[in-house]
């Protein structure tokens, strides 16, 4: 089974921190931010039940910002900044809500260039009020909430298409995009070829897989994560949600699950979707 690296077995860094020009504000106590291999910045946003993480990758002359969160709690941007004096350029994994959620803070952001996908996120949208992201129970934070917790939304911005191949450059590090669809349309992974590590984004991560979804296709998937393990089985993989770090061999044990699923529905008349369980994760189909 691939070796996968929790926050539980991280420390996270000091809550105020100070790069001797910006200082994190009180709010912000939202993030736990963990220093990774590599020189990377995990932003995981522990108290609501996605988990979900974003990602700060700095080169020498420019940052690279991956998702923006769920906009709630804190300020993103304020938090890269105090990482960083770094220029930052934002990219989205794909485009729901909570990976996008402060991606109006920032001057532009890059998502994969499906029109339909862009033109949405340009917009905004938000959750409907009976979403269970909403619901009080969704989160878990220690104390009283000082925001507003049942209104969810990703505001409009300004979104420039980018395609797969393009290149990242960062000043000593590199990062290209992939196309990743199955979960969304719209979703791409972060190539960092020289030190072996790919950012999932919400296509592979060590918790249920979303395959149920509007744009979601099981067997573009599963095609997705058989290129995936021809390809990147030897690299780190760094997931979006609930743990940070997980060996590339993972992608075998991921393409393998999504076969036992297709033939299982094939025989299966069970209504709505299922949720398949494996070791570290499972499939909701």
């Amino acid at each position: 089974m691939a070796k996968l690296t929790c926050f539980s077995e991280l420390t996270p860094l000091a809550p105020v921190m100070s790069n001797g020009s910006a200082q994190l504000s009180p709010e912000d106590k939202w993030f736990k931010v963990y220093k990774l291999p590599y020189d990377v910045f995990a932003i995981f946003e522990p108290y609501h039940f996605q988990e979900v993480i974003s990602y700060l990758i700095p080169g020498s002359k420019k940052a690279l910002l991956l998702d923006t969160g769920m906009g709630i709690g804190g300020n993103i941007r304020r938090l890269a900044e105090a990482l960083t004096n770094l220029p930052i350029t934002v990219v989205n994994t794909h485009s729901h809500f909570d990976h996008t959620g402060g991606n109006y803070l920032f001057d532009s952001v890059h998502l994969l260039d499906i029109s339909e996908c862009v033109s949405q996120l340009s917009r905004g949208s938000f959750l409907p009020a009976d979403d269970e992201n909403l619901f009080f129970d969704a989160y878990s934070y220690p104390g009283e909430l000082w925001f507003e917790y049942n209104k969810i939304e990703t505001k409009p911005c300004n979104v420039i298409p980018v395609s797969e191949s393009h290149i990242f450059e960062l000043g000593g590090r590199n990062l290209r995009v992939i196309a990743t669809p199955g979960h969304s349309d719209d979703s791409l992974m972060l190539i960092d070829d020289k030190n072996k590590v790919l950012f999932t984004g919400d296509t592979v991560y060590p918790a249920p897989l979303y395959a149920h979804l509007s744009q979601s296709n099981l067997e573009t998937y599963r095609n997705t994560i058989y290129m995936l393990k021809e390809k990147f089985s030897d690299y780190t993989l760094m997931c979006s949600h609930n743990n940070p770090v997980w060996e590339g061999s993972a992608l075998g044990e991921i393409a393998e699950a999504f076969d036992t699923v297709i033939e299982r529905k094939k025989h299966e008349t069970l209504p709505g979707p299922q949720c398949y369980k494996f070791n570290d994760f499972s499939i909701i189909a």
